[in-house]
């Protein structure tokens, strides 16, 4: 009896050490410190550099020039994300036609500023200069719309993970910003992957972890610190009448000085669809998640007391995490709804969703969600960068489809940033993460 019992003991104590993860159990990954930096090629203000394995396109001056700058840079991988590689495979390769995407584009651009039109027509021009005479700007507009054409594939794998951490959780109290970009490697988005750096003529620099041939992407910072991550979420409220999810993410870098500032953009929209959001201001240092679709936008912040038990969650001081789901009970109504009509189950009160709360704990988006928290809290006082990646690289958060991953520290100015493999296709987690350094393109 007593070898049973403690055989029962020891199997708890492992399970709950499994659950909670001591940070020596972790796989650090590799961090290269100081890449090779090599200048590739020139246009006009605009370079585009190496950055260990990394591509870097900095474009500067008016918005019409820094899309010259972009296509005739990067008129190569531009050319092949569109017609050969991501974009061809992952809409027209997949049945979509291109009457459908030019309709849903079109009633997008509707809400785009006139400075990221000029850019684009830029980046046709730039595109023929280097040659590449078979992009029209319908093209290039498709690289901003695209998310939320693919919000609706069902083959979608909605995986991201998003944290922010500072305080008493970092070594110094700094704040540093941590994403996955969950998605499909198998689509060779990673052959055309680059860093893009904005130096706007009187206006804020700001870099985005994106691809050639779009103006804007799904991560980010600008030099007033400010974070940017998403994960894509379902929701009952969607449309194409507003700004697709590259461009709103992109005007919050561009335009906010503040946290503040970026809650509002993003509350301001137009939104099109469900997103989760963690922003980050390593000034303050403070960070929110936020819960959104085309009609409500929920701003949660450090020690929130909406965030509870009552739907499944726990929130934390100096830290915010988001994964695939909302913890709002407003969104996560409107989610349970989605799911019930689709599986022909009615979901009239959200006294029944809170019944399923036990059964949606099991769902893996709640796993790494729960995960991350523990993981934080196991790390008090001693998260760095190393640290920091441990978190995107191991337990439920590491997965087989990561794209790009990646952490910010904008009190250094700093990118860590991994990107998948191709040929095989390779995680981006399970490779090197390298520091860019931005200090010298966030100058102004």
């Amino acid at each position: 009896m007593n070898v049973k019992r403690n055989l029962w003991v020891t199997l708890a104590c492992a399970l709950v050490l499994a659950a909670t993860g001591r940070a020596q159990d972790l796989r650090t990954p590799e961090i290269i410190e100081q890449p090779e930096v090599k200048l590739l090629d020139e246009e006009g203000a605009g370079k585009l550099y190496q950055v260990g394995e990394h591509l870097v396109c900095v474009m500067e001056g008016t918005p019409r020039e820094m899309g010259y700058q972009h296509g005739r840079l990067l008129a190569k991988q531009a050319r092949h994300i569109i017609h050969e590689g991501y974009m061809q495979k992952a809409l027209y390769g997949k049945g979509y036609s291109r009457d459908y995407v030019m309709a849903q584009s079109e009633r997008m651009e509707k809400h785009f500023s006139k400075a990221h039109i000029e850019e684009m027509r830029g980046m046709v021009d730039g595109l023929k200069a280097a040659g590449v005479d078979d992009i029209p700007y319908e093209d290039v507009r498709t690289g901003v719309t695209q998310a939320e054409i693919l919000h609706y594939d069902p083959n979608a794998p909605p995986a991201c993970s998003n944290y922010a951490v500072w305080g008493k959780w970092t070594e110094d109290g700094r704040l540093l910003h941590g994403r996955n970009l969950d998605w499909n490697i198998q689509g060779d988005a990673q052959d055309d992957a680059v860093i893009l750096v904005w130096r706007p003529k009187d206006g804020i620099p700001f870099m985005m972890v994106g691809w050639a041939g779009g103006i804007g992407s799904v991560s980010g910072m600008n030099a007033r610190g400010i974070t940017i991550g998403e994960m894509t979420v379902t929701s009952t409220d969607a449309t194409f009448d507003g700004l697709p999810l590259f461009l709103i993410m992109r005007k919050i870098l561009e335009e906010a000085e503040t946290l503040d500032e970026a809650v509002a953009i993003m509350q301001q929209g137009p939104r099109t669809t469900g997103w989760n959001f963690i922003l980050g201001d390593g000034q303050i240092p403070s960070a929110r998640a936020l819960e959104v679709d085309a009609v409500a936008c929920g701003v949660y912040g450090p020690g929130d007391p909406n965030e509870n038990e009552t739907t499944g969650h726990w929130t934390m001081d100096d830290a915010v995490r988001r994964t695939n789901h909302p913890v709002g009970e407003e969104q996560l109504f409107k989610l349970a709804r989605l799911y019930a009509d689709r599986m022909n189950i009615e979901i009239e009160s959200m006294e029944q969703v809170r019944n399923a709360i036990p059964l949606l704990k099991a769902q893996n988006t709640w796993q790494r969600y729960d995960w991350l928290g523990k993981q934080i809290q196991a790390r008090k006082g001693a998260i760095g960068v190393a640290e920091a990646l441990q978190l995107l690289a191991n337990g439920p958060v590491e997965n087989d489809a990561t794209l790009h991953s990646w952490v910010f520290d904008p009190a250094n100015q700093a990118a860590y940033v991994a990107l998948a493999g191709n040929n095989p296709p390779v995680t981006a987690t399970s490779r090197a993460y390298t520091r860019v350094d931005l200090s010298d393109w966030f100058s102004e």
